[in-house]
């Protein structure tokens, strides 16, 4: 069984890689992409959201982010520029501000019929009070931190309008950043649009 698994896996991503993409024509003809969405706050690190393992908590985030396509590396990857502003209510009220590089894998058999692609984002994140749920009586808390984006886009085909998946992360990188061990996860959805 796991052999047959990564047959698949490696099958999948090499048509992947020799499929042709709508959505490369896309991004090449509207570079610009405007997000809007919401996220909810989870206690649980990276690791337990990836594998579907958290809890939520009366806690969360609206958000409007301006995206940018600079670059590309062949067919398959795009790098974008991205600045979001964040509004965040419930058991926080504070906003705070985003400004990450994107890299963004563009290349899955199934794009014409579905437009999907995969971005992670690495950048920095500025609140505008230290966040209470960063708190939880941590010795360092820090307004300045490290920020991760992870995303997943569904569309349909040559659509400049997709939705959107996101994985909202702050954290200190283990002490990097004014020796900052913890941070914050929010997990949301919203819809994008190319212009």
């Amino acid at each position: 069984m796991r052999r047959f698994f990564r047959i698949g896996l490696v099958a999948v991503i090499l048509s992947g890689l020799l499929a042709p993409s709508t959505a490369q024509a896309a991004a090449r003809e509207y570079p610009w992409s405007l997000i809007g969405y919401g996220a909810v706050y989870t206690p649980n690190r990276l690791k337990e959201i990836f594998v579907n393992r958290h809890s939520y908590e009366d806690s969360y985030l609206a958000a409007l982010a301006l995206n940018r396509e600079f670059a590309r590396t062949g067919s398959w990857l795009a790098w974008e520029g991205e600045g979001q502003v964040v509004k965040h209510f419930g058991r926080q009220d504070h906003w705070e501000y985003n400004a990450l590089v994107v890299a963004r894998w563009l290349r899955f058999p199934w794009n014409h019929r579905v437009e999907t692609s995969l971005a992670v984002g690495e950048g920095i994140s500025f609140a505008t009070r230290k966040p209470k749920l960063e708190d939880k009586g941590r010795e360092n808390v820090s307004q300045l931190l490290n920020y991760l984006l992870f995303e997943l886009t569904l569309g349909p085909p040559q659509s400049r309008w997709y939705w959107s998946g996101r994985i909202h992360h702050r954290s200190g990188v283990f002490g990097l950043y004014n020796g900052v061990r913890g941070g914050s996860n929010f997990v949301g959805m919203g819809a994008g649009y190319r212009f």
